[in-house]
């Protein structure tokens, strides 16, 4: 196992669902990766975890472009450069963490956190020598003109998903 801080290791990071059904093994794709990854931790995560007391369990973190685009992920996003994850906590709801970051935000430089679905927080540091935004929004669906999409509602709504 390989850590990457204390409480987290990299294999936290390569796990996913969706690429063990589509039978594919995650691997870091460049070299800056991994330091990306361990500056999470070291910004986000072990802060994040100090504060609440609680662990940690990522459910998505490094995605290469293959499963950003297998899960319908942002073009963009900042799980390809290991700079995301999607996490949740046990005995909190995903509302309660995202609120525990956005209440963090002097110790946490989060760029994005999200109240994804209902289900689950993303919680985002920006790449190095980028300033983060410190956006917070709730992602949810709503019915467009071809279907179902998704919108981003600035701050937190857990009323959303009832």
């Amino acid at each position: 196992m390989t850590q990457l801080s204390e409480h987290f290791s990299l294999e936290e990071f390569l796990r996913s669902e969706t690429a063990a059904r589509a039978g594919r093994e995650i691997t870091l794709e460049t070299p800056d990766i991994e330091p990306n990854l361990k500056r999470w931790c070291d910004l986000a995560g072990e802060v994040l975890r100090a504060r609440i007391g609680n662990v940690i369990v990522v459910l998505s973190g490094y995605r290469p472009p293959w499963l950003n685009s297998l899960v319908g992920g942002a073009a963009t996003s900042a799980h390809m450069f290991g700079c995301a994850a999607d996490i949740i906590v046990p005995r909190m709801t995903p509302a309660a963490v995202c609120r525990a970051v956005e209440a963090a935000a002097a110790e946490i430089p989060f760029d994005q956190v999200i109240l994804e679905f209902g289900h689950w927080c993303h919680l985002s540091v920006a790449r190095p020598g980028v300033k983060p935004r410190g956006d917070v929004y709730t992602a949810h669906k709503v019915k467009g003109a071809l279907g179902l999409v998704t919108r981003y509602t600035p701050g937190i709504h857990e009323e959303l998903f009832a």
